[in-house]
């Protein structure tokens, strides 16, 4: 079978991680995968497999998110043009013209059996709708309904798919109550997780040296706090340092817009001494390797990727409780699902912390006993193409 998929732009995070998760699984599979990245900056082609045909955008297809940093960074000829560009844009893009404009036809004559558009956004459901041959059509959905703003530019195209794949149930279910017209081609795809490279990624150096006397635990998340809620740490660092006597340090692995005010809100709190902000690693596997359990704050999740690698690593984990945990992990099983406010986070961490009734050691050696693979995403792709 041959599969093509298209993601906007390769900086959109945990997507472009579950993007080449899938096109390597794919691949696994023996079918001929095609990958673009339509900004054409291809950062993400080392992570591929070898056998992924990378494709491009071509002429002025590449010009499709042009903004006033493409002008400024320009000059002479150049700059007028992507001036007068920009102008035309802007005048178009709110009557849908833009994208019928400034898209060439995609690899003229290329026919493949499938095509994703892998993440939710207008343009690459356009591309994906009006520029590319395929049998089947599939868009991606990869949020909480409730966290995605004005949906508007881009739910106009989500009948016109073969299929719409939710990356959990919870957020198919989310979608389809507040829009029945979405319940006919709706279908569920898991996130993919590459379990032998997270592994060997494991065991690269790590910049932190973890102080084995402590119990060491691991964030790693976006620093957003109207989301991710990481400025709850602060305040459960806070808490546990006047309710537990046993050592530990709590690292965050990530940047984002509210990386300084969460930074200084812990020295501000006092509690900088347990509580690292170690920033954005492009590999964060040997973090969650050396630590004794990750904690998800997050008060929205479509699925919880890093939940998942945390298990594929044998770590356990403490979540804020969002409706899709329940189909990735059981409570006090893999570890600890827990009520979505500070007090109950406490109670749950320092449980884990002071290994209370063992539950950090029965967690982990289920996650010991347990295979974690792709197969239940694949069959649902599978069915999705049918």
């Amino acid at each position: 079978m041959k599969i093509l998929i298209a993601v906007p732009d390769t900086g959109v995070g945990g997507v472009l991680t579950a993007a080449i998760n899938f096109s390597n699984e794919l691949v696994s599979k023996g079918h001929e995968v095609c990958f673009i990245d339509m900004s054409g900056r291809n950062v993400c082609v080392e992570r591929m497999n070898e056998c992924v045909r990378i494709l491009s955008l071509k002429g002025r297809s590449l010009l499709w998110n042009i903004g006033i940093n493409s002008v400024r960074e320009a000059s002479g000829l150049k700059k007028l043009l992507l001036l007068a560009l920009g102008v035309v844009k802007k005048l178009t893009r709110r009557s849908g013209l833009w994208f019928n404009l400034i898209f060439n036809k995609f690899n003229d004559g290329e026919y493949f059996d499938v095509v994703i558009a892998f993440h939710q956004c207008e343009p690459c459901y356009y591309f994906v709708l009006n520029k590319v041959n395929a049998k089947k059509k599939i868009g991606f959905v990869h949020g909480e309904l409730s966290y995605m703003g004005d949906i508007s530019s881009w739910k106009k195209y989500m009948t016109q798919f073969d299929k719409i794949a939710y990356v959990s149930n919870a957020v198919k279910e989310q979608f389809v109550k507040a829009y029945p017209e979405l319940s006919d081609n709706a279908c569920t795809i898991y996130n993919t997780f590459d379990v032998e490279q997270i592994k060997t990624l494991a065991n690269e150096d790590c910049d932190v040296t973890f102080d084995k006397k402590k119990i060491n635990i691991v964030t790693v998340s976006r620093i957003v706090n109207n989301q991710k809620q990481i400025n709850r740490i602060v305040e459960i660092c806070q808490n546990l340092k006047k309710s537990t006597s046993t050592p530990f340090h709590w690292y965050v692995i990530g940047d984002g817009e509210d990386l300084e005010t969460v930074i200084s809100l812990s020295r501000d709190c006092m509690v900088d001494d347990v509580l690292s902000f170690v920033g954005r690693k492009s590999n964060p596997y040997p973090y969650i390797k050396e630590c004794d359990f990750t904690v998800l704050t997050s008060s929205s999740e479509a699925y919880g990727m890093v939940v998942v690698e945390s298990f594929v690593l044998n770590k356990p984990a403490v979540v804020a409780e969002y409706p899709a945990i329940y189909e990735i992990m059981e409570n006090k099983k893999q570890g600890l699902i827990i009520e979505q406010n500070v007090e109950s986070l406490t109670e749950c961490v320092k449980s884990m912390i002071e290994n209370t009734d063992c539950i950090r050691d029965r967690c982990t050696t289920h996650l010991l006993n347990a295979e974690i693979n792709n197969e239940v995403a694949y069959r649902q792709f599978l069915n999705s193409i049918k």
